[in-house]
C-alpha cells in the first residue's frame, strides 16, 4: 500500500513551470493523506510550502549556474555527492513497498547520481517528461545560436561537435559530459516509468530515443488551478494583442514584436528575460509591464483581443494557453510547440507556421474582423473543459499511475 511519496525538485521555490507542478504535485498528495517529502536542491523553501504541512529536505545551494566557484558548479552538476548521501538517508528511512519517487527535475542541481541510489535500494521511480533534458544535452532540442529547431542524433559526433549552446561551446561540452554520465544513470534502470504530458513533446522524445518500453510509458497533462468564477472576455471589444512568457529567443518574442508592428495593432508583453531591455528601446510603441502574477494578470485578460504564442522551441505543454482559453480567449499559437494541440484552427484560433513572420501577420488580420473573433471567442469558452485540467483530476490520474507502478 502506497504511504509516501518522495517529489523531487530542484528549487525550493517556484523557479518556472515545472517547478510549479512539483511543489502543487506534493501540497495535493499530502492533502490525500500521504507522507510527502520534497527533496530539492536550491533554496530558499516557499511559505506555501512550509505551511502546507509537506516534509521539505533542502541542501541549499546555488544552483550549478550560479555556484560562484565554477569547477564545484560543474562537479555538481555532474555529481551532487552531497545529494547523493541525503537522499541516500532519506530511502533508508523508508520502506520501498510503501513509496513512491517521483522526480520532476535534477540537472540545474541535484543530479542525476539519486537514480542510481534509488535502483540500488529497490524503489520505484516515475519521471514527469517536462523538457528535453533525458535526451538532449541542452535539454531544448533546440540551436540556440542558430534559433532553430535541432533535428542532429543527441549525443552523435554531429552533436557533440555543434556548439547549440546558449552560452558558450565549452558550456556544451560540459551538459555533454553530463549527459553522457545521466545516459549511465538512467537509461539502463529497469525501474523507472515515465510520464509524457502532452502528445506532441511524447512524440518528439520518442523519434529520439525509443527503448522505453510501453509498459513504462505513461500520459497525464498537468494540472491548472482555474479561478472558481471565470466568464468569457468580450474579446471582440478588446484591442490587445498579449504575450505573455519569458522574454528569450525561444519564446519568439522578437517574432511577435516585428509581426504586431507590422499589423500595427496594440500589443502588451507580460513577461521578463534577457531580451526585454532591446525589445523594449526597438519597439517604443508595445507596451511591456514586466512579469505578472495570476491575479495581477486578469485586468491584462480582459482587454486581450487574443494571445500570440510564437514559441519557436518544442515547448512540451504551454500552460498559458490553456490558462486564456478558459476565458475564451483565441490563441495565435506557432506550429513548433505542444500548445497548438489545444488549438482547433480557425475555429478556437490559428496555427500558423512558427518559423515566419509573415504568417503570423496574416493570422493577425484575420483577428481583426469583428464577428470572427466574437464567434471564435464563443466557440473557444464553450468547448473549453476546466475539468480536463483539475487538480483534482490530475492527482486522480497520478495514484492511478502511482498504484500501476
Amino acid at each position: 500500500m502506497l504511504k509516501n511519496a518522495i517529489i523531487v525538485c530542484d528549487y525550493g521555490y517556484i523557479e518556472g513551470g515545472a517547478a510549479r507542478i512539483a511543489h502543487e504535485t506534493a501540497m495535493a498528495l499530502k492533502k490525500e493523506g500521504l507522507n510527502v517529502v520534497l527533496f530539492c536542491a536550491v533554496g530558499p523553501v516557499s511559505e506555501d510550502l512550509e505551511k502546507s504541512g509537506v516534509n521539505v529536505i533542502c541542501l541549499n545551494q546555488a544552483d550549478i549556474l550560479h555556484e560562484k566557484n565554477r569547477i564545484k558548479g560543474v562537479m555538481r552538476g555532474i555529481s551532487n555527492k552531497a545529494a547523493k548521501i541525503k537522499f541516500a538517508e532519506l530511502l533508508d528511512s523508508l520502506n520501498k513497498d510503501e513509496t513512491i519517487i517521483h522526480v520532476h527535475t535534477w540537472t540545474k542541481g541535484i543530479s542525476s547520481s539519486i537514480f542510481k541510489v534509488a535502483e540500488k535500494k529497490g524503489f520505484k521511480v516515475v519521471i514527469t517528461v517536462h523538457d528535453y533534458f533525458l535526451i538532449c544535452p541542452n535539454g531544448g532540442l533546440f540551436n540556440y545560436p542558430q534559433k532553430h529547431i535541432c533535428n542532429l542524433k543527441p549525443m552523435s559526433l554531429k552533436c557533440v561537435l555543434g556548439n547549440c549552446d546558449a552560452r558558450s561551446y565549452p558550456q556544451k561540452l560540459f551538459r555533454v559530459l553530463r549527459q553522457h554520465i545521466q545516459n549511465k544513470n538512467i537509461r539502463r534502470r529497469k525501474n523507472i516509468s515515465y510520464i509524457f504530458i502532452s502528445e506532441f513533446s511524447k512524440r518528439e522524445f520518442l523519434k529520439r530515443y525509443n527503448k522505453i518500453p510501453e509498459s513504462k510509458q505513461y500520459f497525464l497533462p498537468n494540472m491548472i488551478n482555474f479561478p472558481e468564477k471565470r466568464e468569457r472576455v468580450k474579446c471582440e471589444e478588446n484591442d490587445v494583442y498579449l504575450f505573455i512568457g519569458g522574454l528569450t529567443e525561444v519564446k519568439g518574442i522578437r517574432i511577435f514584436c516585428e509581426a504586431v508592428t507590422k499589423a500595427q495593432v496594440k500589443a502588451v508583453v507580460i513577461g521578463q528575460g534577457i531580451l526585454r531591455d532591446e525589445l523594449e528601446k526597438r519597439y517604443p510603441d508595445i507596451e511591456f509591464v514586466g512579469w505578472k502574477s495570476k491575479d495581477e494578470m486578469i485586468p491584462y485578460l480582459h482587454q486581450a483581443r487574443c494571445l500570440i504564442f510564437p514559441s519557436i522551441w518544442y515547448e512540451t505543454m504551454g500552460l498559458t494557453v490553456l490558462e486564456v482559453m478558459a476565458y475564451g480567449i483565441p490563441v495565435i499559437c506557432s506550429d513548433q510547440c505542444a500548445a497548438s494541440e489545444y488549438i482547433v484552427d480557425g475555429k478556437t484560433g490559428y496555427i500558423y507556421d512558427g518559423r515566419s513572420i509573415e504568417a503570423l501577420s496574416e493570422n493577425i488580420n484575420k483577428i481583426k474582423n469583428i464577428t470572427n473573433v466574437k464567434q471564435m471567442s464563443s466557440t473557444v469558452y464553450s468547448m473549453f473543459d476546466v475539468n480536463n485540467f483539475s487538480p483534482d483530476k490530475y492527482v486522480k490520474s497520478l495514484l492511478d499511475i502511482y498504484g500501476e507502478i
